[in-house]
C-alpha cells in the first residue's frame, strides 16, 4: 500500500462508525441537538449586546455605562429565558421526526416548561404595597433551566405521539381548514401533557427543575475538569483518524456547553466571576484552531515541502485553515487513516488542552463569555470571547507554536517518503517521444 494511504485496522473504524450511527439515528439526541443549535443565533445576538455593554476598552466602557440597562435589555430577554427557546426547538424537532404536528410539539414543550415553574413574588411598588399579578422565575428559564427544558420537551412530545398514534384525538370532519384540523388534533394531547405536568409539580410536589438540575449538575461540573477536556479532544481526534465524523458523538456535550456559556454570560452581565472554563468556545479558540486537531500550522509547514503533492496541498489549504476549515488537510495529506499522523494529531490538541486548562484555572487568561461564528480566525476568537484579553491571544499563539513543533518532524519524515516515491515514479515513467 502506498505511503499516502496507509492501512488502519478496519474493525476499529467499523465499531466507532456503528457508535456514531447509533447516536446520529437517535431521535431524542437529534432533537436535543436541533434545539440547542437552533438557539445559537440568539446566543450570538445576546453576545453582541453583551460586548456592546462591556466593551474591551476602558474609555468605551465609561461612555456606555449610563446606558447599561437599556443595552442589556435584549441580552436579558434572550439569555435569561433561553430555556424557553431551547424547549420550543427540541419539541418542534422531535415532533417533526415522529411525523406529528411540529408546531404543536414546540408549543406544548414551552407550555409544559412554563407550567412546571412556580410564580415569582413581585417586588413591592413605589407605595410599598404588593403588586397585583405574578412574575416568572428567570433562573428557572435561563441557562440553568436548559436540562429541565430538554426533559419536559421530550415528555410533552412523547405524550403527543402516543395519543396521535392511537387516535386519542379530536378529528374534525372533512372540509375544515388544515390549521384548524391540526389545532383540534393537538387539543387532547395538550390537555394531558399540561395537566400531567401540573399534577406532578404542583399537586404531588415533585420539583422537576430541582431534580433534573441536581442530576445534570455533575455533568456541568465535570465538564470543567482537565479529564473531561482531554476526553473531548481525544474523541474528536480519534474519530477523525479512523475516518468517522465525530459530530454525532460530540453532540452529547452540546447542552452542557450551552449551559456553561449561558451561565458565564449571566455572571459577566452581573459583574460576577465567571464559573466555567470549558464551554465550546474554549475548544474553538484555544484547541481546534484551524479545525479539528489544531492543524492551523500544518499547511504552512508544507509550503516548502520536497514533495510536490504536499506542497500543492499546503498552498491550497492555507487560506481555508485560517477560517478553521481543514478538510483539505484531513483528506488531502491525508491525516484521516494515516498512521504517520496519529501521534501529532492526538498529542497536539492534548498539549493545547493542558496549557489552556491551567491558564484559565489559574486566572492567567479571562474565561470565555461570548459566542462567535466558528469560522472566525483563532486569535480573533480568543480575543473576542474573553472580552479583549490580550493574554488570550498570547495563549492561542503559544498553542499554535506547540502544535507546529509537534507536527513538524512527522510532516518532514512523511515529506521525504512522498518525495522519494514521486522521484521513483518519475524515473520509471516512459520518456515522452521527441517532437
Amino acid at each position: 500500500m502506498s505511503a499516502a494511504t496507509p492501512a488502519v485496522p478496519s474493525a476499529a473504524s467499523r465499531r466507532l462508525q456503528s457508535v456514531a450511527d447509533a447516536l446520529s439515528n437517535s431521535k431524542h439526541l437529534l432533537a436535543v441537538r436541533d434545539g440547542v443549535v437552533g438557539a445559537l443565533p440568539l446566543i450570538l445576538v445576546a453576545s453582541a449586546f453583551l460586548l456592546v455593554a462591556q466593551p474591551p476598552f476602558p474609555s468605551l466602557q465609561e461612555s456606555v455605562n449610563p446606558y447599561l440597562p437599556l443595552i442589556l435589555l435584549p441580552f436579558k430577554m434572550l439569555t435569561k429565558v433561553i430555556a424557553l427557546y431551547v424547549a420550543f426547538g427540541v419539541g418542534h424537532s422531535l415532533a417533526k421526526r415522529y411525523g406529528v404536528d411540529p408546531l404543536a410539539g414546540g408549543l406544548l414543550s414551552v407550555a409544559c416548561l412554563l407550567t412546571s415553574t412556580h410564580p415569582a413574588a413581585l417586588a413591592p411598588g413605589a407605595d410599598g404595597k404588593p403588586l397585583a399579578g405574578f412574575g416568572l422565575q428567570s433562573e428557572l428559564l435561563g441557562p440553568s433551566g436548559i436540562f429541565p427544558a430538554l426533559v419536559l420537551s421530550i415528555f410533552a412530545v412523547e405524550i403527543q405521539r402516543f395519543m396521535v398514534a392511537r387516535n386519542l384525538v379530536i378529528r374534525l370532519p372533512g372540509g375544515a381548514p388544515e390549521p384548524i384540523v391540526q389545532s383540534f388534533i393537538s387539543l387532547l394531547p395538550a390537555l394531558v401533557s399540561i395537566t400531567s405536568t401540573w399534577l406532578i409539580v404542583h399537586v404531588l410536589g415533585f420539583d422537576v427543575h430541582e431534580v433534573v438540575t441536581t442530576l445534570a449538575r455533575p455533568l456541568v461540573t465535570a465538564g470543567d475538569s482537565w479529564f473531561a477536556m482531554v476526553s473531548i479532544a481525544l474523541v474528536d481526534s480519534v474519530f477523525w483518524l479512523l475516518g468517522v465524523h465525530p459530530s454525532a458523538v460530540l453532540s452529547v456535550a452540546k447542552p452542557v456547553w450551552f449551559q456553561m456559556l449561558g451561565e458565564n454570560q449571566v455572571a459577566a452581565a452581573a459583574g460576577q466571576a465567571l464559573p466555567h472554563i470549558a464551554p465550546r468556545e474554549t475548544y474553538l479558540a484555544f484547541v481546534w484552531f484551524g479545525g479539528s486537531g489544531g492543524t492551523l500550522a500544518v499547511p504552512f509547514l508544507m509550503w516548502r515541502a520536497k514533495s510536490a503533492t504536499l506542497r500543492s496541498i499546503g498552498r491550497a489549504a492555507a487560506v481555508p485553515a485560517l477560517f478553521n476549515i481543514n478538510e483539505p488537510i484531513l483528506f488531502g495529506v491525508p491525516i484521516v487513516m494515516n498512521r504517520r499522523m496519529v501521534v501529532p494529531f492526538i498529542v497536539g490538541p492534548l498539549i493545547s488542552v493542558t496549557l489552556t486548562y491551567f491558564a484559565l484555572t489559574l486566572g492567567l487568561v479571562e474565561r470565555p463569555r461570548l459566542d462567535f461564528p466558528w469560522t472566525l480566525p483563532a486569535p480573533l476568537c480568543a480575543w473576542l470571547t474573553t472580552r479583549g484579553d490580550w493574554k488570550a491571544v498570547v495563549l492561542v499563539l503559544v498553542n499554535i507554536a506547540c502544535s507546529a513543533l509537534v507536527f513538524w518532524p512527522f510532516i518532514r519524515r512523511y515529506d521525504r517518503e512522498l518525495a522519494e516515491k514521486e522521484a521513483a515514479q518519475a524515473a520509471a515513467a516512459p520518456a515522452a517521444p521527441p517532437g
